[in-house]
């Protein structure tokens, strides 16, 4: 039998989803309320605020990221790391792929909308500085293994690919199709092999 889930799983589950689609802000406590099925009450026995759920989500979503992303692609020494790169493109293209290209990137529409709350902000500038050291580290292997140019600058072009993907995230959404992704992913790799 499964079991069955507490409502501070389905208050996070559903804010997640709702802050994804809609955004934080514009998403008020009543409609989370009213799609998760959890009371008031129990909502204000888990979280203190809709902020206090917002982090929390947001935890949740750079755990996930961190196991998924950094340890499952970025750190997985069986792969060379041209194809660590080029599968962090691919993952990550299945991932707006799956949400219609509408949601975006979580991480993305955050910072976008919240950079002026300052403990979203520092959270979420501790989560892309973790994802941009470890983009520095497979590239640096890859210098160290001759798969990447020997004058690549790592530390500059791994804020840079975050930002890439970012972007390209960004134009998948507005456009409704991958190809955005695509073609970050060719260029990339390229400027990555060129000599």
């Amino acid at each position: 039998m499964a079991r069955e889930q507490s409502s501070r799983e389905k208050l996070l589950q559903t804010a997640a989803s709702l802050f994804h689609l809609q955004g934080f802000r514009p998403t008020s406590l009543d409609e989370i309320l009213d799609q998760s099925g959890v009371c008031r009450s129990n909502f204000y026995y888990h979280f203190r605020s809709k902020d206090d759920l917002g982090l929390e989500v947001l935890a949740h979503h750079v755990e996930r990221f961190v196991t998924k992303v950094i340890h499952g692609i970025l750190q997985d020494e069986t792969r060379t790391p041209r194809e660590r790169i080029e599968r962090l493109f691919t993952e990550v293209g299945s991932a707006v792929r799956e949400g219609s290209y509408r949601g975006g990137c979580p991480f993305g529409n955050l910072a976008a909308e919240m950079a002026g709350h300052p403990e979203f902000r520092a959270r979420l500038s501790g989560f892309f500085e973790r994802w941009e050291e470890a983009v520095e580290r497979c590239l640096a292997d890859g210098v160290a293994r001759r798969q990447f140019r020997d004058d690549l600058d790592v530390r500059n072009t791994a804020t840079t690919l975050v930002g890439q993907i970012e972007g390209a995230i960004l134009l998948a959404k507005a456009h409704g199709h991958g190809g955005p992704l695509e073609a970050a992913k060719q260029n990339v790799l390229k400027f990555l092999e060129s000599r």
